[in-house]
């Protein structure tokens, strides 16, 4: 089980921790604002910000958004 906080709200993820943060946010969550562009990080339609630094959703996992807090962009904070 997988806790993020999104937005300033809970979430509780019955998702394998290999999951692409994208898919997480627009398919489990409803959370549509982070596009899908090119699924390699390249084209940054995707990006938003953990720990300050921007990170290519599509390619990031569930498990290294563990721990990290948000600042900007679609505002996602595991707990």
């Amino acid at each position: 089980m997988i806790t993020l906080e999104v937005n300033g709200a809970r979430h509780e993820l019955d998702a394998d921790p290999a999951m692409p943060l994208l898919w997480a946010l627009r398919d489990l969550l409803g959370l549509t604002g982070t596009k899908y562009g090119c699924g390699k990080a390249l084209c940054g339609a995707c990006t938003l910000h953990l720990d300050g630094a921007p990170v290519r959703a599509c390619v990031t996992p569930l498990a290294a958004a563990a721990g990290r807090r948000d600042t900007a962009s679609c505002h996602v904070r595991t707990a």
